[in-house]
Formats: C-alpha cells, sequence, structure tokens
C-alpha cells in the first residue's frame, strides 16, 4: 500500500473550514470558526457537536481497488453506531459503501473499503466521508501499490443546512444516511451541514454561513431544544423572527424552515428521558407551544420564507432513543421534504 499524508496537494477536502494541521501532519476538518465555539461554550455539553466532521468529506482521483482513511485520535462523543462512508463516482452516479460500525474502536486507526476500480483504468473521484457525531484527526489515505492519485476539485456548496442533532445525523451510522445527504444527491446540491446536536435558535452561530456566499437553498431546522426547559420556551419567537430576517436579508434562492418533528412524548409513549431530560407529557405539552410559536411567528414572512412540518411518523418506533431517528426515519424525513417543496428526484 502507498501512504499518502493528509497534507499531500493530491488531496483536498470539503468542508465548510479551511482544515487545520495539528503539527503533526494530521489535518483538522473543522465546520465552524472559532468564535462559535467561544459563543457557545458552556450550552452545548461536550465540543463533539460542534467539532464533528458532518457532512466533511477527504476528496481524491484515483484508480485504486482499494482506499483506506488513515484516522488519529479519533474519539467517540456518543453511544450511537458510528462509521465512514466512501462513494466513487462512475457513469452511472454515486457507488456508495459503507465502513463497519467503529464505536468500539477509538484513538489511531485505518480504515480500507473497496471502490470496485481497477489499477490502470480511468481515474475516478472517490469521497470518503468522516463520522458525523465522533471527531477525529485525519492522517491522510493508504492506496494499493501502483495505483495513479491526482487532485479531485471540491464541488462548490449550494445548500446550506442549518439545524440540531437531527440534521447533522444523530443515531445513524453511515454519514449517507442522514437527510441532508440523502437530498445533497438527490437534487445535486452540494451541501455545508451545519447541524449542532442540542443547540437551540442561535441566529450569531449561523450569520457567518448565511453571509459566505448567496446560496440556492437555505434550510433551518431548529426549535426542538427549547422545550426541554419551560424558561427556553418564551423566547423561541424572537430568535426565530432574528434567524429569518438575517436569512431573508442574504437574497438566497429559497429559504425554507422545517418545524420540529413531532415526538414520541407528545403522546405519552417512548422511553422517560433522553441524557437526563425527561421526556413525560410536560415535555410533550412544550414541544407543541414550540412548535404553534414558531408556526405563528414564522407566518409574517410568508412566501418569502416556506415552512414545512410534520416531516417524520406520529409512530414511536422509529425512535430508538425517543427522539431522534433510525435511518429509515431520516430517509421519511427527506422524502417528505422532497414533497413539500416540489423537488421530487431532483
Amino acid at each position: 500500500m502507498i501512504v499518502i499524508p493528509a497534507g499531500d496537494a493530491r488531496l483536498s477536502f470539503f468542508g465548510p473550514q479551511p482544515v487545520e494541521c495539528d503539527g503533526g501532519g494530521a489535518v483538522r476538518v473543522e465546520r465552524f470558526p472559532r468564535a462559535v465555539h467561544e459563543a457557545l461554550a458552556g450550552q452545548l455539553g461536550p465540543l463533539a457537536n460542534l467539532r464533528s466532521s458532518s457532512g466533511c468529506a477527504l476528496l481524491l482521483r484515483t484508480d485504486s481497488p482499494r482506499v483506506a482513511l488513515r484516522l488519529e485520535r479519533l474519539r467517540h462523543h456518543q453511544l450511537v453506531p458510528c462509521g465512514i462512508a466512501m462513494e466513487v463516482e462512475r457513469d452511472d452516479g454515486w457507488h456508495a459503501v459503507d465502513s463497519p460500525d467503529l464505536r468500539e474502536r477509538d484513538g489511531d486507526l485505518v480504515v480500507g473499503l473497496p471502490t470496485g476500480l481497477e489499477r490502470g483504468g480511468a481515474l475516478r473521484t472517490v469521497a470518503l466521508w468522516l463520522p458525523l457525531i465522533s471527531t477525529a484527526a485525519v492522517a491522510g489515505v493508504q492506496v494499493t501499490d501502483g495505483a495513479r492519485v491526482e487532485h479531485a476539485a471540491p464541488p462548490a456548496p449550494r445548500w446550506l443546512a442549518i439545524g440540531d442533532s437531527l440534521t447533522q445525523g444523530f443515531t445513524v451510522q453511515s454519514p449517507l444516511q442522514g437527510w441532508v445527504h440523502r437530498l445533497s444527491r438527490r437534487w445535486h446540491l452540494p451541501a455545508w451541514n451545519l447541524g449542532i446536536g442540542g443547540i437551540r435558535i442561535e441566529p450569531a452561530a449561523f450569520a457567518w454561513a448565511l453571509a459566505a456566499r448567496r446560496w440556492d437553498l437555505v434550510t433551518i431546522s431548529l426549535g426542538s431544544n427549547h422545550a426541554w426547559k419551560e424558561s427556553d420556551v418564551e423566547p423561541v419567537a424572537a430568535r426565530a423572527g432574528e434567524l429569518a430576517e438575517l436569512a431573508l436579508a442574504g437574497g438566497h434562492g429559497r429559504v425554507v424552515w422545517c418545524l420540529p418533528p413531532w415526538k414520541p412524548c407528545e403522546e405519552g409513549k417512548g422511553p422517560p428521558d433522553f441524557a437526563g431530560v425527561p421526556l413525560d407529557r410536560a415535555t410533550g405539552a412544550r414541544v407543541q407551544r414550540v412548535r404553534d410559536a414558531l408556526r405563528a411567528q414564522l407566518a409574517i414572512y410568508a412566501p418569502r420564507l416556506i415552512v414545512v412540518e410534520d416531516l417524520m411518523p406520529h409512530d414511536a418506533r422509529y425512535y430508538p432513543d425517543g427522539l431522534h431517528p433510525f435511518a429509515i426515519g431520516c430517509a421519511r424525513y427527506a422524502d417528505v421534504l422532497a414533497g413539500a417543496l416540489g423537488l421530487g428526484e431532483g
């Protein structure tokens, strides 16, 4: 195998921030500027939700039959399964391969996946998607002896996905299974995934991204995390109005707000708590109040702002922890949102 370090010019990265060398040759693929880390300090608990590389990928062009991603200091901050994934661009579209669950492994490791390519054949773009929740430094890749490797230019992002843990991809093992990635491929819209598990509506955390470019699509999927405490319910309307106005001022193509989906606790179903947060009838009632407040506040901005709701089945079996769906729930979310926006298969 040939080892190509992360700093090699033949490798590139898709993500919201320039990669940062950690001094040892590996790089960190960050999504948020340091100012956001400082602004949200203490609100989110573990920094994994900010520092994870959800929706970020390492890119190269190669004819290697196998490509292995070299990770350093892999750390798991949640109990949910974790993996990487590979996509290989072929004439008929992207061919996907998922890694095994890496949750029981940490530290430095090499994860190899087959590409289906043959040495001496046409060079193809390979995308290695990083873990959604866990954090790691990228040390580089390994390719088969005799394989060729060239630079692959990252695509220009066209969709800004702002959200919480459901946008980030909590509970799905493969980076390809979240609803953002599903629709990014379906719609041919490269996306910055700015999902942050545990975040409330914090306009300042996303202002830099809204100002970074004119987006073809902006989706905002926030509000659920205002329901866990009574004191967080009252600010919902004002904060939503501030973020909506910020998004609408940027001249973006479409701005969409996805209201918090149904939660089992709204009907007294599901587990009694999540990470110490009660999931009882009182919490369910607050979820409904938050949703009502958002619906009323955001109606002011119609038709410039599109509001979409009821994106998930009212079926507790889709929510293993009472809040976050299985991969099949993310598929349902993607299908309903695509239908609501009239985008279908793209």
